[in-house]
């Protein structure tokens, strides 16, 4: 049994409107004829939608959800010290899976397809993943300053979800190792975690160069940047994932863009957080593969990646002082493609034998009337509610606004009532 796409108007790739046909987990055929159904099939009609791979948010913390509006407007640092922290310690196994149900929800209705998530309880963030459908880069975020009891601990631990989720979902989730930040893991957790990263062959996903305290501190502390830092004790020899490198100058670009290091900007919550905005044009211009992520509801307040995407555009715009670079196709590129390759996805594309990822949202609403070019469309009028369908890896997770794979009233109503029990 598989499923036809009739009239869908590709954005990437094609530029004509066309009928599509999956079966399993790859497209089978793809016309501009009408394709018939074979017995069995489901018949999804695109008229007037545009269709695409789906976006990869290439770096969050999916179950801080929970936190979301707690603390707004005050400095990183006070935000993760005196307000986080404090409360991810209370936190119970399943308050994660739910909470990473109720993200995912979200990430779906907005049209993901791909989170790059770092979190702890990494084994219900992973059961979630997996029951969801969506594709994700699962980790457990190491906080260790040394490599003594706890910190192997740790580190231990990390490496045992990373081995287990590697694959995962019949290689729909990936694993990584994710050392937190500079400032919050030791030199010899850092190089202990590269060695198991390479030795298990999954990347590292970190925090790096995210506020003008962290690059200052670090300089003090060590006469190095955090990107010099890492380069130092050989931490780019394998890949990784930075997230936000908000504050890199020339030569850290230079390492950056040299090591194939991918970096994943943040744009909204660095905006948030008063941390700034990131080089992104500089870096593009100099190698460095950008890719876009949200970062957790917490300090955003959404997992909106249009939202996301949109403010990239704008904010280079306005940074730089050039009203057309980044353009919309320059940019949604790195919410899709560069986000994938940073993951290690298949291409999303819509040729046969393509990987079933696809996303249709809907072109005929009020404000996105008229579409001169789709990209446009997409990139600065569409909105997340516009998304109708998604469908990953040959599996439809929403239809026509319908979730299929997640209970999202259970969800909204368990993250409701862990809540209370943290808060009283």
């Amino acid at each position: 049994m598989g499923t036809v796409l009739r009239n869908i108007r590709p954005i990437i790739g094609l530029s004509r409107t066309v009928n599509a046909r999956f079966e399993g987990k790859a497209f089978v055929e793809v016309s501009e004829e009408e394709i018939e159904p074979q017995e069995g099939d489901v018949v999804l009609d695109g008229r007037g939608k545009l269709a695409f791979s789906g976006f990869v948010n290439a770096h969050t913390h999916l179950a801080m959800v929970i936190f979301r509006g707690l603390a707004d407007d005050v400095p990183l640092n006070v935000w993760l010290e005196e307000h986080i922290w404090p409360l991810e310690r209370s936190l119970k196994p399943e308050d994660v899976y739910w909470g990473t149900m109720l993200a995912l929800a979200e990430a779906i209705r907005g049209g993901t397809t791909c989170v790059a998530d770092m979190y702890f309880h990494t084994d219900e963030v992973g059961r979630a993943v997996e029951e969801s459908g969506i594709r994700a880069l699962v980790s457990y975020g190491v906080i260790a300053g040394s490599l003594d009891g706890r910190g192997r601990a740790e580190l231990d631990r990390a490496v045992t979800e990373a081995k287990r989720w590697n694959g995962a979902a019949d290689g729909r989730i990936k694993g990584a190792i994710s050392p937190h930040a500079v400032y919050t893991c030791g030199e010899d957790v850092w190089r202990e975690a590269v060695n198991e990263a390479e030795r298990i062959g999954v990347p590292i996903h970190t925090h790096l160069s995210e506020s003008l305290h962290e690059v200052a501190e670090w300089k003090e502390r060590t006469g190095l940047s955090p990107v010099a830092y890492l380069e130092w004790i050989g931490a780019f020899r394998v890949p990784t994932i930075a997230a936000h490198c908000v504050h890199v100058d020339e030569d850290d670009m230079a390492i950056l863009a040299e090591r194939g290091v991918s970096v994943a900007h943040c744009p909204k919550s660095n905006a948030k957080l008063g941390n700034g905005i990131a080089p992104v044009g500089r870096m593009r211009n100099l190698g460095v593969r950008v890719a876009i992520g949200t970062d957790g509801a917490a300090s955003n307040n959404r997992l909106d990646m249009l939202e996301e995407l949109r403010m990239s555009a704008l904010l280079q715009r306005a940074r730089n002082g050039d009203p057309m670079r980044p353009s919309a196709a320059e940019t949604l590129a790195m919410a899709t493609e560069a986000g994938r390759e940073a993951l290690g996805l298949p291409t999303g594309g819509l040729e046969a034998g393509d990987v079933a990822d696809i996303v249709l949202i809907d072109a005929e609403r009020s404000h996105t009337m008229p579409k001169h070019d789709p990209t446009a469309t997409l990139v600065y009028a569409s909105a997340a509610a516009d998304v109708t369908d998604v469908i990953v890896d040959g599996r439809v997770l929403m239809r026509n606004g319908e979730l299929l794979t997640i209970d999202e009233e259970k969800a909204k109503a368990e993250v409701t009532g862990l809540l209370a029990r943290l808060k009283g």
